[in-house]
């Protein structure tokens, strides 16, 4: 009967943390903008979101997390034109982590 129960337990603990719905839309949003913009915060003429139709562009809900796609820019453009920006593809983890 222990091991009946042990078992339902980590079943039920294991399908928690691939599905991780603690990890909200917003949530794997917001973490993935922060940690993009820290990387890039003491450096001149480095990469941002501080051009025209840039930031998050998607997010999909993956196993032990979300998968958040952000367009961005590097350095001065000759143009503030999609040509010229860049796209990462980000995975927040379910403990919140950014990779």
């Amino acid at each position: 009967m222990k091991k009946l129960i042990l078992s339902v337990i980590s079943l039920i603990f294991i399908a928690g943390i691939t599905s991780s719905p603690w990890i909200t839309v917003s949530f794997a949003e917001h973490r993935a903008i922060n940690t993009f913009e820290g990387q890039w915060k003491n450096v001149s003429d480095g990469c941002g979101f501080d051009c025209k139709n840039c930031g998050v562009k998607s997010t999909e809900k993956v196993l032990f997390g979300r998968k958040v796609v952000v367009e961005y820019a590097c350095d001065t453009l000759p143009s503030d034109s999609p040509e010229y920006h860049k796209r990462k593809e980000l995975f927040v983890s379910f403990l919140g982590t950014v990779h």
